[in-house]
């Protein structure tokens, strides 16, 4: 059996490629394989070789093999017609072969027997179903027939049936016909071969195919562990680090602590948020490449979200000496419908990379809008990030959007923003995160000169909504009932002392684990749970699942926000499904989870009211 396309390649060889795809024309389409193509190929071969011998016999006077040649003629026309007419290809090519070879035959008989050139054919034709039929029995029988006309001719010549054309010893006669049979048994031995290396060479590619199948499914093996091992050890350092930052923020609003102590406090939040950062960039990158990024968007204020992101870096600018300005045209809109999440990290990864590589001048930022002259609802945002730090090579500029990619300063800077070095995948996500939006970011940069980023994105424009989430700016003397569900009690007494401090009327419950929240939720009517994804019990997601399902109105309608480090897509999907209000990720926000708090709990009253 021959390795699967080999065919299609001895095709290909033999057989000029106009030929063969004027030959896949004309034929009908359930006679267009590899094999009817070779029937073909040799049968018109054979029709218009003996449409030549035929004329040529006759002027050369001989008139017995011109009429044996016409004959042949006839047989093998008559076979492909038959063929055409759905006569099974084995019995055409049959018919063929035992025109052709009983015309050379005839003619070996009437034109010196053993010692007669066309003898020669008798070995060569008996090979032409091996390309057509594909079979070695057809061929083995085909060749026992061509012994057997060597043998006959022999018999015939020695008995004194065939006239001689010359004196011919018995002695000479018997050595050509064994040189006949040894070609004959040539051939056989040729085909024999070759199937034995088509047979070892498809046993060695199985083998090879079952060798990268073990490996294909080793390595998605090991993409699953790794993807697996990521979302763990993301979950594991979020957790503790939630603390950290939780009791950070604490701290930093304390009025109690000493300008000096807040100044540690603030360089111990940098430094966490920096880590937090990285942690994100790999689970990122992790999505990306298995296709798994998501894109959540929704309608928020674009304004407030540009001063926010901006401001946000603004005491390292600073701290660096920097003219730091952020430039809005009048007409970019308030409110558009986009991933709020992903602008604001691709913004904040262009804006701390050009605080990172300037040392003296100005970082810019400047932000455009350009509507649609054929949808007035939407139009593209341009946001421009220029800076007059190092600049980037332009041997470098090339590989600047690979992952992993970092530059080397060529320039002595401030040992703090060095401290702080990046890990090569912000620039490599921000471009994957603009193309995911159907957008582009480009690079203009001379070297010694500063850097130009810009991008430029499609964005849907929105209405602004009639309610905006509560922004908490004092204390808040709002009674709400509030439970906790984490099996760290560090973390329930982050969030519990956060929420506390905001809001000191709130009665704040706390559950170690998702049976006993379980149940509190079926007892009691609070205006918000927090709830853990990873417990050790039950998981959040289950928990969510049984109270949107189990329980009875008003308790299944409770707002629930998961408050989890673990924000794999996969898991972001199981909330959406089962039913949870709101995902907010560890480590959280201090007035991001106060603004959520609020607006759940006064949801949760509206609902409440007669």
């Amino acid at each position: 059996m021959d390795p699967p396309g080999l065919e299609t390649l001895e095709a290909k060889h033999m057989i000029t490629r106009p030929l063969l795809i004027a030959l896949k024309r004309v034929l009908p389409h359930k006679q267009r394989t590899t094999l009817d193509i070779y029937y073909v190929f040799f049968s018109l071969s054979a029709q218009i070789a003996l449409a030549f011998l035929v004329p040529l016999f006759y002027s050369l006077g001989e008139t017995r093999i011109a009429v044996a040649c016409l004959t042949s003629l006839g047989g093998i026309t008559f076979a492909f017609v038959l063929w055409l007419k759905g006569l099974p290809r084995l019995w055409a090519q049959s018919i063929d072969q035992a025109a052709m070879m009983g015309i050379i035959f005839y003619v070996a008989c009437i034109d010196g027997g053993m010692r007669s050139s066309a003898i020669v054919w008798l070995v060569i034709v008996p090979i032409l179903p091996l390309f057509s039929s594909n079979s070695r029995k057809v061929v083995g029988f085909w060749l026992c027939v061509s012994l057997a006309c060597v043998m006959s001719l022999l018999a015939l010549q020695l008995t004194g049936t065939i006239e001689l054309h010359s004196p011919q010893s018995s002695g000479l006669l018997i050595k050509d016909a064994v040189i006949y049979v040894i070609l004959i048994y040539a051939q056989w031995s040729l085909i024999d071969a070759i199937d034995s290396m088509n047979v070892t060479s498809l046993r060695n590619t199985t083998r090879a195919n079952i060798s990268l199948k073990r490996l294909s499914q080793d390595l998605q093996q090991a993409n699953a562990h790794k993807d697996q091992f990521l979302a763990i050890v993301s979950h594991e350092m979020r957790t503790p680090l939630n603390a950290v930052m939780g009791y950070l923020s604490l701290m930093s609003t304390d009025e109690r602590i000493t300008r000096d102590v807040k100044e540690f406090v603030t360089g111990a939040q940098n430094s966490a948020a920096h880590l937090l950062t990285v942690i994100n960039d790999l689970l990122d990158f992790s999505q990306i490449q298995n296709g798994k990024i998501t894109m959540n968007p929704q309608v928020f204020n674009l304004h407030t979200m540009l001063r926010t992101t901006h401001s946000t870096l603004s005491p390292r600018a600073i701290e660096l000496g920097l003219d730091y300005h952020l430039h809005l045209d009048p007409n970019v809109p308030e409110w558009i419908c986009a991933d709020q999440h992903r602008l604001t990290q691709v913004l904040v990864n262009l804006l701390g990379n050009a605080l990172k590589f300037t040392d003296k001048g100005h970082v810019k930022m400047r932000v455009a809008f350009s509507p649609s002259t054929h949808k007035p609802s939407t139009g593209k945002l341009f946001v421009h990030v220029k800076d007059t730090g190092l600049g980037i090579p332009a041997d470098a500029q090339a590989r600047i959007f690979e992952p992993f990619v970092q530059l080397a300063r060529t320039q002595p800077a401030a040992s703090r923003r060095d401290a702080l070095r990046g890990n090569g995948l912000g620039l490599s996500i921000s471009d994957t995160l603009i193309k995911s939006h159907g957008g582009e970011l480009t690079l203009h940069s001379v070297e010694g000169q500063g850097s130009t980023f810009s991008f430029q994105l499609p964005v849907q424009l929105a209405p602004a909504p009639q309610k905006t989430t509560p922004v908490l700016e004092s204390v808040d003397t709002t009674p709400l009932t509030l439970l906790i569900v984490d099996d760290h009690a560090v973390n329930r007494l982050v969030a519990k002392t956060t929420i506390q401090r905001a809001l000191p009327n709130a009665r704040i419950e706390e559950a170690e684990n998702g049976t006993t929240g379980l149940a509190k939720m079926s007892a009691n009517l609070y205006d918000l749970v927090l709830l853990d994804l990873v417990m050790p019990d039950i998981d959040g997601i289950e928990v969510m699942r049984r109270v949107r399902t189990t329980l009875p109105e008003p308790f299944n309608q409770v707002p629930v926000i998961a408050l989890t480090a673990n924000v794999a897509s996969d898991a972001l999907k199981a909330c959406k499904e089962v039913g949870f209000d709101e995902v907010m990720p560890k480590p959280f926000d201090r007035h991001t989870l106060i603004n959520r708090v609020l607006h759940y709990s006064i949801r949760s009253n509206n609902l409440l009211e007669p």
